[in-house]
């Protein structure tokens, strides 16, 4: 079975594995241009809740929830 090749701008906007997978590399690569620290937990804490196929926005509240409590602040939006 052939898998259809995504056309270059649905790469930004797919919901498939392949399209994530390349945003996220992306992200990565915008991240080392940018000097900025890698955070290895939080890398890890992402891959997990996606192949425990936790949906985004819960994946979003929980992340977001993790760098309130790394940073001590609760106010982080």
């Amino acid at each position: 079975m052939t898998r259809k090749r995504l056309h270059p701008k649905d790469l930004f906007t797919s919901q498939s594995p392949e399209a994530r997978a390349w945003r996220a590399k992306q992200a990565e690569v915008d991240s080392e241009i940018e000097g900025l620290p890698r955070d290895p937990e939080a890398a890890a804490l992402a891959a997990q809740m996606e192949r425990d196929g936790v949906p985004d926005e819960e994946q979003i509240a929980r992340l977001i929830a993790y760098f309130k409590m790394r940073s001590g602040n609760s106010s982080l939006e």
